[in-house]
């Protein structure tokens, strides 16, 4: 039998990933987690089996990713099913849809934007962005906000793919920076430097703007 609660710290890495790529699924009565990163980010998907070790039984699991016929490397686990991920489920949760809860300025520690920022961080021009996609423009305006009210980042949104991003301006960086040192794995600290006018990467065809370093690129043949 393993563990029945969550730790402070459990809590805080869980609200942050949330953000991100982490989902929770049913499994039978219950819910788990899944956690699943392309291979280059095995680092990532190590750090967060370590941080829910308790929860978990199985280990890493290796495989390629089939998308329009080509095959991605990937590496994933789940956690058992625990009554304690239902509780997460129903507050990150509207039905099948994620969501940013009303009190998530209650749930978001240093840490938490370390995790976020590791899953969906982004360098974007002078500043970093979040890549907030799949939220709706009340709840990006409200992670802004809690970015700016709760750790003092100077933030604003943007328009991106049809969607709103959180972005953290420049004169911000550093203390983002600062904010999250101590978490923030050395495979990432890249998504704190910000791009500024430099061209000197390689460029999305078409596009005239530099290929994220985040881009799940297929195994080859």
């Amino acid at each position: 039998m393993g563990p029945t609660e969550l730790t402070e710290f459990q809590q805080a890495v869980l609200a942050g990933t949330l953000l991100g790529d982490t989902s929770i699924a049913k499994h039978g009565h219950h819910h788990r987690l899944f956690i699943k990163h392309k291979s280059a980010h095995r680092a990532l998907v190590e750090w967060k089996y370590e941080v829910f070790r308790d929860f978990v039984t199985m280990s890493l699991n290796d495989f390629d990713q089939q998308l329009n016929g080509r095959r991605y490397p990937c590496v994933q686990f789940v956690t058992r099913t625990s009554p304690i991920f239902t509780v997460w489920r129903e507050r990150f949760y509207r039905e099948r849809t994620k969501i940013v809860p009303p009190n998530i300025a209650d749930l978001l520690q240093p840490v938490s934007i370390a995790a976020w920022l590791m899953d969906d961080g982004t360098a974007d021009r002078a500043g970093i962005t979040f890549q907030t996609h799949s939220f709706q423009l009340g709840e990006v305006e409200r992670l802004a906000s809690v970015l700016m009210e709760r750790f003092a980042l100077r933030t604003s949104l943007m328009r991106n793919k049809g969607a709103w991003i959180v972005y953290v301006h420049r004169s911000s960086v550093e203390d983002l920076a600062a904010l999250v040192a101590p978490y923030v794995l050395p495979q990432f600290t890249y998504k704190l430097v910000p791009r500024g006018p430099r061209r000197d990467c390689t460029q999305a065809p078409g596009t005239g703007r530099c290929r994220g370093e985040d881009t799940v690129r297929p195994r080859q043949q």
